[in-house]
């Protein structure tokens, strides 16, 4: 019989949870709605059920526990509507537009592309790797929320980092700014989304 992965949500996680929380409201990145149906985020109140649900999910144990995870201020059961018997299909999956009002970039075909929702070592559950064009998936670093920096969404003039590999450049082969060859023009180096905004799909402009 296997045993149930242990869930640890520590002060360090909760507290870096709810300070990028924080951070987002003033910054102009929206963070889960608590209406309309949509629950309101709790720190781990269910922790028996998800134990029970990593027993047989054993690979999510290790993300659920990361700083940068819904698990943070969810259980499993605010996204997995439990269906009857656990086994294949037995639950359902909430979309991310029911929680979150970000648009999606027009070259992503869903969050999940950019995003793991269970939990990444960078921030805003952005993935370790992202695939680009052509199908070969390439590392991400970004563990700051910061612009050009060597831990931020762009790397090109960032000392210490390797030019073009950011977030944002490495899907990017035709911007003038920060395309993933790190040649591009000058350009400005705050945090990206004060002017391309997330619930625009990153576009230029608010709404």
């Amino acid at each position: 019989m296997r045993t149930a992965p242990v869930v640890r949500r520590g002060r360090l996680a909760v507290g870096v949870g709810l300070s990028l929380a924080v951070w987002a409201c003033a910054h102009d990145f929206p963070v889960p709605a608590t209406d309309g149906g949509v629950p309101t985020p709790g720190i781990g109140q269910n922790v028996a059920a998800d134990q029970a649900c990593l027993e047989c999910h054993p690979t999510i144990a290790p993300r659920w526990q990361l700083p940068s995870s819904h698990g943070v201020l969810l259980d499993c059961i605010h996204c997995h509507g439990t269906r009857g018997t656990p086994g294949p299909g037995h639950s359902d999956s909430r979309a991310c537009s029911d929680c979150h009002s970000q648009g999606s970039h027009p070259a992503a075909a869903s969050c999940t592309a950019c995003h793991d929702p269970h939990g990444t070592e960078n921030a805003f559950l952005v993935r370790e790797t992202l695939k680009v064009r052509g199908g070969s998936e390439v590392p991400v670093h970004f563990t700051t929320v910061e612009g050009a920096s060597a831990d931020g969404l762009v790397r090109a003039g960032a000392e210490g980092a390797a030019p073009g590999t950011g977030v944002c450049e490495v899907c990017h082969t035709e911007t003038r700014y920060y395309p993933q060859n790190g040649l591009g023009a000058p350009h400005e180096t705050g945090w990206c989304p004060r002017c391309h905004l997330h619930q625009n799909g990153f576009w230029l402009g608010r709404p």
